[in-house]
Parts: structure tokens; C-alpha cells; sequence
């Protein structure tokens, strides 16, 4: 079996996942579908790290598609999404014909990408820092954030404005706090910061500039 035939095998898989838990949660319907759509801008940004970084592409492509695999079929949503998806994954991807150190490698990649800690031993790899760095690229995208914002849209303009506000506080904290681990995905993770900064300050001061223009 080719690359490309293993990761068209674990693409049916994780839709396979979402598919049945769609049938299962029918009212978490947009949720499933935020979540493979963020997994398909992962496996984007996996792509372009690991080109960069010199990486497994297939390791990590694999790992991307399945990082938030508990999350997609709806058995986890907390901080252990990550360890239990890595044991969802780990015979299937043994069943495609992956190499032990492959499997390994992959599950690793998916148990340690939130927090950087797994449930077995294994050693960082590069594929994995990559993994975990995708994932936070695209939690500061323009998408996500517009998510987020679109919910108080419709609020009173000083209601908004104060979420956007914290929306601008969780960013520059993310900045400082969050581990990004790869040169490049440090280079994009700050692309990201920078461009929701621009724009969130942007409505700040159309807010303060029409205050101060009231009569």
C-alpha cells in the first residue's frame, strides 16, 4: 500500500468516526463539522511545518488527521482528548500496515499534542512538536476567532466590544504562554497573533473613536 493509499484509508476512518457520531449527537452537528474543518486546516499547516522542519510529511499528515480524533467522534472533549484518540487510532493504524515505530510515533504525536504528555514512554520527535504546533496555528485563525466574535454580534455595541477585548487578552497571553515548539510554526503561530491583534484593536478603536464623537 502506497502513502497516499494509507492516508486515504485513515481519511475514511476519521469520517467514518464523525459519521456515526453525527448519527448518535444529531444536535452536535455543527460542532462535528467545525471540528473536521479544522482538522483539514491541521493537516494544512502539518504539511507546510513538516516540509519545512525536514519531517515524516506522512507521519504527520496521518497524525493531523487523527489528532482530534476522540474529539470527532464524540468520546472526549477535555484535555485527555489527545491520550484517548492515540488508543482509538493505535490498531487501525497497525491494521494499515504502519511500521511498530510508525504507530508509535503517530500515537504519540496525537496522545501529547495538547498539553506534551502521553500516557506511554516515547521520545519527542520532531513529527509530534509539529503536530501540536498545527493545532495551535489554526486555534488563533481568523475562522476561529470570528467564531468566537459571531456570537455577540447581535449584543449591545459596549458588550461587544468587551468580549472583543478578552478575545484581544487571550491572544497576547497565547503569545507568551503557549508552547510553540518548531521555528517555522513559531514564525506562523506569530503571523496569526499579529493579524488578530491588527484587526482587534482595529474595532477597539472604532468603538472609542464613535464615543468620542457621541452627542
Amino acid at each position: 500500500m502506497t502513502a497516499e493509499e494509507r492516508i486515504e484509508q485513515v481519511v475514511i476512518f476519521a469520517k467514518e468516526k464523525r459519521d456515526l457520531a453525527l448519527v448518535e449527537s444529531p444536535d452536535y452537528a455543527a460542532r462535528l463539522k467545525y471540528r473536521w474543518q479544522h482538522t483539514l486546516r491541521v493537516v494544512h499547516y502539518g504539511k507546510k511545518l513538516a516540509a519545512k522542519e525536514n519531517a515524516n510529511a506522512e507521519i504527520v499528515t496521518v497524525a493531523c488527521l487523527l489528532h482530534d480524533i476522540a474529539k470527532l467522534s464524540d468520546r472526549s472533549r477535555n484535555v485527555e482528548h489527545g491520550r484517548i484518540g492515540a488508543k482509538m487510532a493505535h490498531p487501525f493504524l497497525k491494521e494499515l500496515g504502519y511500521a511498530e515505530e510508525d504507530v508509535e510515533n503517530i500515537c504519540y504525536s496525537i496522545a501529547s499534542h495538547v498539553d506534551g504528555k502521553a500516557d506511554f514512554e516515547h521520545p519527542l520527535t520532531i513529527e509530534a512538536q509539529i503536530v501540536s504546533d498545527a493545532d495551535k496555528i489554526d486555534r488563533l485563525s481568523s475562522y476561529r476567532m470570528m467564531l468566537a466574535l459571531g456570537k455577540f454580534v447581535d449584543s449591545e455595541y459596549e458588550t461587544f466590544i468587551a468580549t472583543v477585548k478578552k478575545r484581544l487578552s487571550k491572544s497576547q497571553r497565547a503569545s507568551k504562554e503557549w508552547r510553540v515548539q518548531t521555528k517555522s510554526g513559531q514564525d506562523l503561530f506569530q503571523q496569526q497573533i499579529s493579524a488578530q491583534a491588527v484587526f482587534l484593536e482595529r474595532l477597539i478603536a472604532d468603538y472609542e473613536m464613535t464615543l468620542s464623537l457621541e452627542f
